[in-house]
């Protein structure tokens, strides 16, 4: 009982300051992020910014400590995924505005150029850009794919692309899954949640795994709405990878003009015919997907 005790202080103890470091972190990245700008609201008001947002980052990291100890590990989790994502979100804030990034996201050859300008980093950073664009940044999967393609080449750039995106799809999966359905209506809006999760009731994995996997869909969201359905951890890790894997390669080769061109008729119809059959696939899925499903579960059980 003693050892059990001491092993549960050391835990208590490491937990408090490693909620207290991130809390930290998004302290300091919220002083600098405001000090980045020289004219307008943030730069007039930055004083009562910062004493705000000070102080709002130590009440969140306060409470969060305070209840990692406790019984209520829902309102714990709650805590610590605000000050993680606020966290996250002011340093990325910051290193974007301090590199000029923010203003180069809106086309795909200024994204081209941006990345090109690091040199040698420029594989880390777009890299670590895809990751964010699953997580945090609100930027169109098209810009940040065709930036990796102008940049290092459709199989190379499909190559960084896969790293990040799948490393941000299951961190997005896993704040589902260990924070539930509360966290992720507030982070994806209710009403979007709702929709999804009645589409996807009792058909959920050749459903998600049909939307991986052809383009159309707001994929990124749906990896936080998987967190919170039936899926095991073990078929999304299986199927993000070959689906995220299919979807980037398919779409890197695609803007590289290398599977179906655009500039010749039959090209065109071949695109069009795609976006046909994807979105009858769809709609087919959607009515079906139960009976699908459980087909292939018998198939799979007569087997074993």
């Amino acid at each position: 009982m003693v050892v059990k005790s001491k092993i549960q202080l050391i835990k208590t103890i490491l937990s408090s300051i490693l909620i207290s470091l991130v809390g930290c972190l998004g302290v300091v990245f919220s002083v600098l992020y405001v000090h980045t700008f020289n004219c307008g609201f943030c730069y007039e008001y930055s004083s009562i910014i910062i004493s705000l947002s000070v102080g709002f980052i130590s009440l969140l990291t306060a409470l969060a400590i305070a209840f990692s100890n406790t019984a209520k590990k829902f309102v714990y989790k709650l805590f610590l995924l605000v000050v993680v994502l606020i966290s996250i979100t002011v340093f990325a804030l910051y290193i974007l505005k301090t590199s000029g990034f923010l203003t180069k996201i809106d086309s795909v050859e200024k994204f081209r150029s941006y990345i090109a300008s690091f040199g040698n980093n420029a594989i880390v950073l777009f890299t670590l850009i895809q990751f964010l664009q699953v997580v945090v940044l609100p930027i169109p999967a098209f810009i940040t794919v065709g930036a990796g393609v102008l940049l290092f080449g459709p199989l190379k750039g499909a190559i960084f692309s896969c790293v990040g995106i799948i490393l941000g799809s299951i961190v997005a999966f896993y704040i589902g899954r260990i924070f539930g359905f509360k966290v992720v209506k507030w982070l994806v809006g209710e009403d979007g949640l709702n929709k999804g999760l009645k589409m996807l009731k009792g058909k959920d994995k050749i459903i998600l795994t049909f939307m991986f996997l052809f383009p159309f869909f707001p994929d990124d969201i749906l990896c936080f709405v998987a967190g919170i359905t039936t899926m095991s951890s073990s078929f999304f890790l299986t199927m993000i990878v070959i689906t995220r894997i299919i979807s980037v390669f398919a779409s890197s080769y695609s803007m590289n003009n290398s599977i179906i061109p655009y500039d010749t008729w039959w090209g065109l119809m071949l695109w069009i015919i795609f976006i046909a059959f994807t979105i009858f696939s769809m709609i087919f899925i959607c009515k079906k997907g139960d009976k699908i499903e459980k087909y292939f579960l018998k198939k799979k059980r007569k087997k074993k």
